[in-house]
C-alpha cells in the first residue's frame, strides 16, 4: 500500500489549515484546494469538477490507488466525487461527515437563511466575532484559536454562501459504486451531530473541531482506514 494517496477536502469557511494536523502525521495525505463555484452551480457538478481537478494531481504525483475523503462539507463533495473518479478510490474518510439530512440541526438552518439575506460586507465582519466564540465553544488552544480567526476573515464570501447553500440542499448520501464509507465524529458535535451514531468511530468528549483537538486520534483512523497501518 505504500503507493496510495489520501486526498482530503476541509469543511464549510475552511481551508488547507483545518487538515494541516492530520497532513503532518501522514505523509500520504494531500490538501487540495477548492475550485472557484460557477455561478449557480449544483453540488454534483462541482463534485465532478473536484475529481477531474484531483485525478489530475494524482496522475501528475504518478498515479496508482487513491483514497479521499473530507471534513463536514468536505466530506459531502468527496462522496460525490466518487462516481467521476477512475479508477474509484479505495475508500471514503468522513471527518465528523454529514451523511443524511437528519444532521442538519435547526440552527445551522437558519444560519443559511440568513447568510442569503446579510450583505456581503456585514457578513465579514462578523467572521472573526464568530470564529472567536465558536473557538471557546470547541475549547481551541490559543494558537487554534487564532488560526481559526484568520480562516475565516481570509474567507471569500461568495465562496461561503454558495457552499453552504449546496451543503444545505444536498439530498443526502449517495450511491458510492460500492466503495466504502469509514467515518469518524466528535460525541459532543452539536455543528453536525451523529444523531444515528452511524460513525465507526466517536471520539468522547470530542467537538467538532477534531483535526485540532483530537490530530493523533484521526490521523490513526485514517491510516488504518486506507490500509496504512498504525505505524505508517
Amino acid at each position: 500500500m505504500a503507493g496510495v494517496r489520501i486526498y482530503l477536502l476541509p469543511g464549510l469557511a475552511a481551508d488547507a489549515r483545518l487538515l494541516r494536523p492530520v497532513a503532518e502525521l501522514v505523509e500520504q495525505v494531500r490538501l487540495p484546494a477548492w475550485l472557484p463555484p460557477e455561478r449557480d452551480e449544483a453540488l454534483s457538478a462541482y463534485a465532478r469538477r473536484m475529481a477531474e481537478a484531483v485525478g489530475a494531481q494524482h496522475q501528475r504525483e504518478g498515479g496508482g490507488e487513491m483514497f479521499i475523503g473530507g471534513f463536514s462539507f468536505g466530506g459531502q463533495v468527496a462522496m460525490e466525487m466518487v462516481r467521476h473518479l477512475s479508477p474509484l478510490p479505495r475508500g471514503v474518510v468522513l471527518i465528523c461527515g454529514v451523511r443524511g439530512r437528519e444532521q442538519f440541526t435547526r440552527a445551522f438552518a437558519a444560519q443559511q437563511v440568513l447568510g442569503r439575506f446579510v450583505p456581503l460586507f456585514i457578513q465579514r465582519r462578523l467572521y472573526g466575532p464568530m470564529a472567536r466564540r465558536f473557538a471557546a465553544r470547541c475549547g481551541l488552544s490559543a494558537e487554534h484559536t487564532r488560526t481559526l480567526v484568520e480562516m475565516a476573515r481570509d474567507n471569500d464570501p461568495l465562496f461561503l454562501r454558495w457552499s453552504a447553500r449546496a451543503c444545505a440542499s444536498w439530498s443526502g448520501e449517495p450511491d458510492l459504486c460500492g466503495v466504502r464509507v469509514w467515518h469518524i465524529h466528535g460525541q459532543r458535535d452539536d455543528v453536525i451531530p451523529d444523531p444515528r451514531s452511524r460513525a465507526d468511530l466517536t471520539l468522547p468528549g470530542a467537538h467538532h473541531l477534531i483535526t485540532w483537538t483530537h490530530a493523533r486520534e484521526v490521523a490513526a483512523f485514517i491510516r488504518m482506514a486506507a490500509g496504512l497501518g498504525l505505524g505508517s
